[in-house]
């Protein structure tokens, strides 16, 4: 799509009618259904960082911003900051596999569901005694990815996430856009590294996240997101183009193949995602589930964010998609509320770009040995 400015030049953008059609409705149905206050999707291609869909819920006209309140005229998958929660473990995990010499089988003591650190004690949903590196994501362990970051450690944490972009502008072009919230290591408690460590107390933007995500299915490599493809004249004729940027190498090659065989097992029997599942593709994913701050400074046991994360196939990536839903009335977690929006959006886009499927027999043949994970 194209929108001419005042001079008569046209912006030529990444957005795609059909997919972001798509992002559109199968956004607001779910932020409906679960009486949220709102949502965001946001569909990337992990390979060039354009941006096929930027999808708000609710949403309003930008040629009628009267109609609307104020507090909806702004974009808020770029300029809201929020606790990403679960997703942020995947990348607890890339630290632990590209800076602590960790692997997929590494076991940690997940202390049956609670965990004491100081006056604080981390839970998790369900009690897990020793689990996997690979199974902490899987079933996403509070406590599991608190003893990651401890074996990590909070300076090699820090130098991760901020390779991944967190506490920074992506530079998107697009204005208004938050750096989030990272606190510097040396400034860390013993329980501040053990939230960050699985998505609390450090905050991103949902551009921010899609692009950090997107680099594991991209070999390790950041890609700057952008929605901006060229500039025209009034004739058609291109004055501008942007190609696509990369910005660093964040991990490996080995280390994002590794990342990307982990967050398969997520949509497996068992795991968090498993309602995330793509019919005939393989994918990549990770829930989220964060609890919100309210007025009094305390997190809140009323008020969640509920997201999931992933791209496809996991073979090939050629679309990664974000969905947030905040404040879910319903239900809370992400692998309720959020996945299965996720797989309407990445099954839909998917099919639209002609990104051929599995052959039957390697889908049942993973499905046999899916159902034998749980």
């Amino acid at each position: 799509p194209a929108d001419e400015d005042a001079s008569g030049k046209n912006l030529v953008l990444t957005l795609d009618q059909s997919i972001q059609f798509t992002a559109e409705t199968s956004l607001a149905e779910a932020v409906e259904k679960s009486r949220a206050k709102s949502g965001m999707a946001i569909v990337m291609v992990p390979g060039t960082g354009e941006i096929l869909a930027l999808a708000l819920a609710p949403a309003f006209n930008p040629n009628a911003f009267d109609d609307v309140k104020k507090p909806l005229w702004r974009n808020r998958a770029i300029t809201d900051p929020f606790e990403p929660g679960s997703t942020l473990k995947v990348f607890s995990a890339a630290a632990a596999l590209e800076f602590a010499n960790l692997s997929p089988k590494t076991t940690f003591n997940c202390e049956n569901g609670a965990y004491r650190i100081g006056k604080n004690t981390v839970h998790d949903v369900h009690r897990y005694g020793v689990l996997s590196l690979q199974d902490i994501i899987k079933y996403s362990s509070n406590i599991g990815a608190v003893k990651i970051g401890e074996r990590v450690g909070a300076e090699k944490l820090h130098h991760t996430l901020r390779l991944f972009g967190f506490g920074q502008k992506t530079g998107i072009d697009s204005p208004a856009e938050t750096s989030g919230l990272l606190m510097h290591h040396k400034r860390w408690t013993d329980i501040d590294t053990a939230a960050i460590s699985f998505g609390h107390g450090v905050s991103v933007s949902a551009v921010q996240l899609i692009a950090a995500f997107s680099a594991i299915a991209n070999d390790g490599v950041l890609m700057r997101p952008h929605i901006v493809q060229a500039i025209t004249d009034h004739q058609g004729q291109i004055l501008q183009q942007f190609a696509p940027q990369e910005v660093r190498r964040v991990v490996s090659p080995q280390t994002a193949a590794t990342l990307r065989e982990i967050l398969q097992t997520v949509m497996l029997t068992g795991g968090t995602g498993v309602h995330a599942a793509l019919e005939g593709y393989s994918a990549c994913g990770k829930t989220g589930t964060a609890r919100k701050i309210d007025e009094s400074g305390t997190y809140a046991s009323d008020r969640h964010v509920a997201s999931f994360i992933g791209f496809a196939p996991a073979e090939n990536p050629q679309v990664a998609v974000l969905v947030v839903v905040d404040e879910p009335k319903t239900q809370i977690y992400g692998g309720a509320v959020a996945a299965p929006v996720f797989k309407k959006i990445a099954q839909t886009a998917l099919n639209y770009l002609n990104v051929p499927p599995r052959p039957a027999g390697e889908r049942l043949r993973v499905a046999l040995d899916g159902g034998g994970r749980g």
